[in-house]
């Protein structure tokens, strides 16, 4: 490839924390903008059909679906496409893939990232397909159970059971009193610390302080891996962290039950961690093996 190839500009739909930020719109709903703000050549209002749009909480989710997602077509020099590819966590979480989005110019083609279907479970569906405008109306009805989803992530699916050796696996790591949370400085050098966590459909959570080196961590690089603390038997889970502030209420009485720890009442561990899974390796008397994100969100 040419110098001249390398450099040229690449497309980029995108429907959720990468949209530049609007007036009408919160700081928070952009936040990984600034990352990829100093790669942009420029930008147009687009939408991308046949998709549809689903709130996870600190991002949306967009899989093939029957809606239209309500975005921008950013035009962006190709040393953007690795910050956004580690921002989305392709391709170990979001995959991406070419599609043809729909401007006020006319059709064209552009990446987009697609979410794991897994990670749809209990969540609900924005209609409008507008990450910006999910606050606002009717966006958000009760969560559409489809029969390809019944299949493929309802836990309790004839057709898909759950798998036993990890269903054992992630118990028995819900049920450790802690874990090791590892994390990745800016200058790439690691971090790991010792945690408190509850499990929660299908997801790990780590109450911390906002100021913790893990949150300014996770902040810049979402990638995380939690583990078991047993070296003989042990549970590693590679995943994905972003703050859930929305999280706290729900999660107080599983803190409370566990650690007799009332986090509502704590001033000083104030930042909630959602840790999505994207792996889960484990050996040992309970258990060896591989599984997959979304294998590993079915497990309540």
């Amino acid at each position: 490839m040419s110098s001249s190839q390398s450099a040229k500009p690449v497309n980029l739909f995108v429907y959720g924390t990468l949209r530049p930020p609007r007036d009408a719109a919160a700081v928070s709903d952009s936040p990984y903008f600034p990352q990829i703000a100093a790669h942009l050549v420029s930008y147009m209002p687009a939408r991308l059909p046949n998709a549809d749009l689903y709130d996870l909480g600190p991002y949306p989710a967009a899989v093939p679906g029957s809606g239209v997602l309500v975005g921008d077509l950013l035009r962006l020099d190709a040393a953007a496409l690795p910050i956004a590819d580690r921002i989305e966590g392709h391709p170990t979480f979001y995959q991406r893939a070419r599609a043809v989005v729909e401007t006020a110019e006319g059709a064209c083609e552009a990446w987009v990232y697609w979410a794991p279907t897994g990670i749809l479970v209990g969540r609900r569906r924005i209609e409008s397909g507008d990450w910006f405008q999910r606050r606002t109306g009717n966006v958000q009805p009760p969560v559409v159970q489809t029969a390809e989803m019944e299949e493929k992530v309802n836990p309790q699916s004839d057709a898909n059971p759950i798998d036993e050796t990890l269903q054992t696996l992630v118990q028995r790591f819900a049920e450790a009193e802690c874990s090791w949370l590892s994390t990745v400085r800016p200058d790439l050098r690691p971090q790991s610390s010792p945690i408190w966590h509850v499990w929660h459909d299908g997801r790990a959570y780590v109450v911390t302080r906002p100021n913790a080196v893990k949150t300014a961590n996770v902040e810049l690089n979402p990638r995380v891996t939690i583990s078991h603390p047993d070296p003989k038997d042990p549970v590693i889970i590679e995943g994905w962290a972003v703050e859930a502030p929305a999280m706290r209420e729900v999660l107080q009485p599983l803190f409370q039950a566990k650690y007799d720890w009332d986090i509502s009442a704590d001033a000083d561990y104030t930042t909630v961690l959602e840790i999505t899974p994207t792996k889960l390796m484990a050996w040992g008397q309970y258990g060896e093996g591989r599984w997959r994100g979304e294998e590993i969100l079915r497990i309540g």
